[in-house]
């Protein structure tokens, strides 16, 4: 009898180890990470979120060396998305995790490498997710045809706004298209400006005068212009 006691202790005792011994910290790189990152952390039908064992494990969601960065930035996305279902049922449970892992694989699209990078991520996620909802929102039956207007005129805006996010975000990389814009073209009395493609002699080729005495059209890489214009003396 005394030994079943001391193994149903033994037993007990290692059942309440297991319980309150922390959960391992997620390891991984990329998108691989950050599905353990998810299934260590604790998200309640309310959205918040348990992160006292993971370790920065967002790093890659907010491109920040500051764990409480990351979080909030994630954090953020998730409370502003649709989430249906009651407190504390299990379709509301599951529709949370489901956003988050939808929220989790938005913003790592972006791969942001700084803070300025992760607001821009976290913002166009919202962003996209806020114009779905809008749209969601027109088709439900009992509206004002103003109200359904109203609906979708907010959520083409965000829809521009995320894409408008996205191209200040590759202009930040340096991945924009790079534009030169001409606001003032001063031609002096007696000289000509072109504008169009123009070509003129070979590159490093001495210049010419033709036969009215003027210098020939020159052309300089991105701009098309003409010097010159009177006799040459």
């Amino acid at each position: 009898m005394e030994e079943v006691a001391v193994a149903e202790t033994k037993a007990v005792t290692t059942k309440a180890a297991a319980k309150t011994k922390s959960p391992a910290k997620p390891k991984g790189d990329g998108l691989d990470g950050l599905r353990k990152a998810i299934a260590a952390v604790d998200v309640t039908e309310s959205g918040a979120l348990d992160v006292n064992d993971v370790d920065n494990a967002f790093a890659e969601l907010g491109g920040s060396k500051v764990a409480a960065f990351n979080l909030t930035m994630f954090a953020e996305v998730v409370s502003s998305m649709h989430i249906e279902g009651a407190e504390g049922t299990e379709k509301r449970q599951a529709n949370v995790l489901r956003a988050t892992k939808a929220a989790i694989a938005a913003i790592a699209a972006f791969k942001p490498k700084d803070e300025i990078e992760g607001m821009m991520a976290t913002q166009a996620a919202a962003m996209h997710f806020a114009s779905l909802e809008c749209f969601r929102r027109v088709v439900q039956p009992g509206q004002t045809f103003d109200a359904t207007s109203k609906l979708r005129r907010d959520g083409a805006n965000l829809a521009r706004g995320m894409t408008d996010m996205v191209e200040a975000l590759n202009r930040k990389r340096g991945k924009g298209p790079q534009v030169v814009r001409v606001e003032r073209v001063i031609v002096q009395e007696g000289a000509q400006a072109i504008v169009g493609n123009v070509s003129g002699a070979p590159a490093g080729a001495p210049a010419a005068l033709d036969a009215s005495g003027s210098i020939p059209p020159v052309t300089v890489p991105g701009v098309a212009q003409r010097v010159g214009g009177g006799d040459r003396g």
